[in-house]
Parts: structure tokens; sequence; C-alpha cells
């Protein structure tokens, strides 16, 4: 499984937490995030998921705050990682983010922006399809803009290729693909939330 990490995280956030709850109050934890995703797969298709599907891998993509312009937040998504990839099935890869020219002043109003996550997701869906050294890939997100790497991706035909994400949320349909797409409950997310305190 492929995760496109503030994407499921802040659609999350949007969807299913009380309006004005902070954002670190609502993280995913990932590898129970594709843990229930491949159960709900296995009821709504009435598979015997144990038997049919194993979870391989999990391949999270994320920004990464500057060390030097915000060092608190960086060693808490650090931290995170290190939480996270206790599992050796589950890869945390960080892009360090974007900041605004007038960063630090206070006129600034403009929050950093993850720059080149979609990129990333998009190569590792299609180089994990050319391969072929699974049988299912499964994109986590609802980025429109990964739609063309699914198409690719599909279109290699080595392996079958999915989505997942959020009821509510917007479901990526590439043009000419009809993709099988696995969509978590409000009740899903409070199964999934990362509830430890990364704070020190």
């Amino acid at each position: 499984m492929v995760i496109d990490y503030q994407n499921v995280h802040l659609t999350a956030n949007g969807l299913f937490a009380p309006y004005g709850t902070h954002v670190k109050d609502t993280l995913v934890d990932p590898l129970a995030f594709a843990e229930r995703v491949l159960e709900v797969r296995a009821e709504l298709q009435t598979l015997p998921a144990p038997k049919l599907v194993t979870l391989a891998e999990v391949h999270v993509f994320r920004g990464s705050p500057s060390n030097a312009r915000e060092p608190i937040l960086y060693s808490v998504t650090q931290r995170h990682r290190a939480e996270w990839t206790r599992d050796a099935r589950v890869q945390v890869t960080y892009r360090p983010l974007r900041y605004p020219a007038d960063w630090g002043q206070r006129s600034c109003v403009e929050r950093p922006r993850e720059k080149g996550i979609d990129v990333m997701v998009a190569l590792e869906v299609v180089q994990l399809a050319q391969f072929g050294r699974y049988d299912i890939v499964v994109l986590a997100s609802h980025d429109t803009d990964l739609e063309p790497a699914l198409e690719m991706a599909a279109g290699v035909g080595r392996v079958k290729v999915e989505t997942a994400g959020w009821q509510g949320a917007r479901r990526l349909r590439p043009s000419g693909r009809s993709l099988w797409h696995t969509a978590l409950s409000g009740a899903d997310f409070v199964k999934t939330r990362d509830r430890r305190c990364y704070d020190r």
C-alpha cells in the first residue's frame, strides 16, 4: 500500500473530527490504516482476508518540516517515523517542505507546503506496478493529480491496482479504468487513529 499521508490525514480531519480539532490530534497510524483497508476490502468482497490477502509493505510519503525553521515540529515528525517503522513493513519517506519567502515575519500568513510528494507517490505506484513484485498495489489518496499515474500503473497489467480512502471524500477515477476502491468510514477512522503522545 502506498499512502499519500498528508492527503489521507487532512481529509480524515476535515471529514470526521469535530470542528476546530487540531490536525496533530487526528494522526492516522499508517499500519493500522492499511490493515483496516484490507479488512474492509475483504468484507466488501466477501473473501476470507487472512487466507487470500497479506499486507506486504506500507510506503508512506509526507512532507518534513525544516529542522532550522521549525525544530520542534521537525522532532515530532521524526518521532512519528521512528514509531511507525517499528514494524519492518512500514517505510516512511520524507521530502522537505517548501517555505514562503517571508516565513518568520509577522506579516507572513502562508503556511509551508508539500512540494513534490505527489510526484514521488506517482512514481512509486507506477514502479511497483511495473516490477510485478506484488499481486496488488493499493494507492491511498484523494488527490486527483495522481489519476494519470493510476492509469499508467493499471495499464502495465502485471499487478492489480486499487485505491483506498475515506467515505465522503473524492474517489480517484482514472479515465478508461475501473479500479476497485475501498472506502473507510468514520468508525474506521477511530480505529486507525494514532493516539500516541509525541510532544515532549
